[in-house]
């Protein structure tokens, strides 16, 4: 590929091309497997996805936890292990099969 012929694959611009990849995949991913567990398996309604969708934000809302890190480590090594941290948990969706964790009734 003639477009990354200059770049060095450590470099930012790699680390960006990486990450715009990586990142939808995996969030895919996960959602297809999220959908596929709680509606085939779980018999979720829409009441409890609601609710699942609902806890799913909670991290959002910790997202200021990111500036305190940033004291720490730098801008790059935070990306680097929050997409580290992002494809091992993706990755470990599959490997739960059972559904200890499942909040609905039904369960």
């Amino acid at each position: 590929m003639n477009m990354f012929k200059g770049i060095d694959w450590r470099s930012p611009e790699m680390l960006l091309i990486l990450m715009a990849v990586s990142m939808p995949i995996s969030f895919g991913v996960w959602q297809a497997l999220l959908n596929n567990f709680v509606i085939e398996r779980a018999a979720f309604t829409g009441v409890e996805i609601g609710i699942l969708q609902s806890l799913r934000e909670i991290p959002g809302f910790m997202a200021f936890a990111a500036v305190l890190l940033l004291v720490f480590m730098r801008e790059q090594t935070l990306a680097l292990v929050s997409l580290l941290l992002l494809g091992l948990g993706t990755a470990l969706t599959g490997f739960f099969q059972r559904k200890w964790a499942c909040i609905a009734p039904r369960c």
